[in-house]
């Protein structure tokens, strides 16, 4: 299966119109994400930020989930490239983009044994900004770490990157999957003030509530 991470922006003005929308329209999402190949679909927003945490069967082409076409009222259009099935007359554009995965604590090994009876209790999505000169740092260092201890602290976590915009997603209880995953890294190059060493990556949000300068906490809507 896999784990996809999507990012929208909502247009000026319309943040409001947009959540209040998305609530309207909660079981035509909820079928059109189902055909899509889409399960256990968490939708946040922030300000104009939007981003959506979503599973899907391997092999089924989920990345190329979208919204709505009327939803592009609400959320600004991004350039694509044409695919496959590419018609000269379509506009190519999107309302969601697939984010890059730059940190994964845990990689599923089918779906059955990834969700089991877990009981959830959250899903957690926070959004944060690199600094530009530190994007390729923050990638250098994650990627590191993942090699070094995998599946380490919570299988859910997740972080994804769009540009210098990364969002973050967990589930709460943290859990650690009983299946032992090849360590890439057999030597420990990970700094041990991993979080004094991550601070100057980011630009920080200024109006921010207290204690989430870096993180910011996004609001769950589905």
């Amino acid at each position: 299966m896999q784990r996809l991470l999507f990012y929208s922006q909502a247009r000026r003005g319309t943040a409001k119109e947009f959540k209040q929308i998305v609530k309207e329209n909660a079981t035509t999402l909820h079928e059109e994400w189902a055909a899509a190949g889409l399960r256990h679909v968490a939708v946040f927003t922030c300000d104009m930020y939007v981003c959506v945490y979503a599973e899907a069967v391997c092999g089924q082409s989920a990345s190329t989930w979208d919204w709505p076409v009327s939803f592009d009222r609400y959320l600004e259009k991004w350039p694509t490239e044409p695919d496959a099935n590419f018609n000269a007359s379509e506009t190519l554009h999107r309302l969601a983009i697939p984010m890059i995965d730059v940190f994964h604590d845990g990689i599923p090994e089918d779906a059955e044994s990834w969700r089991g009876n877990y009981a959830i209790d959250d899903r957690v999505g926070s959004i944060a900004r690199l600094k530009p000169e530190m994007v390729s740092s923050y990638v250098y260092y994650h990627y590191q770490k993942q090699a070094e201890s995998p599946n380490s602290f919570n299988q859910t976590y997740m972080i994804g990157m769009h540009g210098r915009l990364l969002f973050s997603y967990h589930e709460l209880p943290a859990r650690v999957s009983p299946i032992q995953r090849h360590v890439l890294l057999t030597t420990k190059h990970s700094p041990d003030n991993w979080h004094e060493v991550m601070y100057p990556h980011f630009d920080l949000w200024e109006e921010a509530p207290e204690g989430q300068q870096l993180w910011r906490k996004m609001e769950r809507m589905m």
